[in-house]
């Protein structure tokens, strides 16, 4: 956590909420219920911020339940078509979100379930990334992550162009004169 202090989705991702049950009473935590008293008692339902979520876990002072955007439904959608699931619209940080819930619950059937739908949706970014056209449907779909890997997809376009460009123009590579020498070639001068 130390390294990841001053990023921004990662202060995103530790922001959701995680729907979990009071296992015992938890003296000076009753705002989270929203009532005025001093403590939060046992078997109260209550949504809590992941990085709030944590140090009860540790003693076992919650139990957690699955956040709406990893419930069943969600992860058959996107086991049967995952480019199609709208995550943008679940939860804007859903990979980064995912990673930490899995580590929190130690799943590795969400774990596999989120890998996998990450690697199909990766394939069509990319894709989509690498032809001219616009996606904004397809765009306004993606979490965070995704729409930075979709952006670096556009970028290397971009300089893959202007370096053929350049190419054409009479600009060319040429190897470096100390490659030149160790092949044993007559260096250009």
């Amino acid at each position: 956590m130390a390294d990841k202090y001053w990023d921004i989705d990662d202060a995103l991702a530790e922001q959701q909420r995680i729907p979990c049950f009071v296992a015992l009473d938890i003296p000076g935590y009753g705002f989270l219920d929203g009532n005025q008293s001093e403590k939060l008692l046992k078997n109260t339902r209550v949504e809590i911020p992941y990085w709030l979520v944590v140090p009860l876990t540790v003693n076992d002072s919650v139990e957690l339940e699955y956040p709406a955007c990893f419930s069943k439904r969600v992860l058959d959608d996107l086991e049967s078509q995952a480019t199609a699931v709208n995550l943008n619209g679940l939860c804007s940080c859903f990979f980064e979100f995912g990673i930490k819930f899995v580590n929190l619950i130690d799943d590795s059937v969400l774990g596999k379930a989120l890998a996998d739908a990450f690697a199909a949706r990766l394939m069509e970014i990319m894709l989509r990334s690498q032809s001219g056209r616009t996606h904004g449907k397809f765009v306004a779909y993606l979490d965070d992550t995704e729409k930075k890997i979709f952006a670096i997809g556009r970028e290397s376009v971009r300089s893959m162009q202007e370096w053929a460009s350049s190419k054409s123009t009479g600009e060319r590579v040429q190897t470096a004169r100390v490659l030149q020498r160790a092949a044993g070639a007559a260096p250009v001068l």
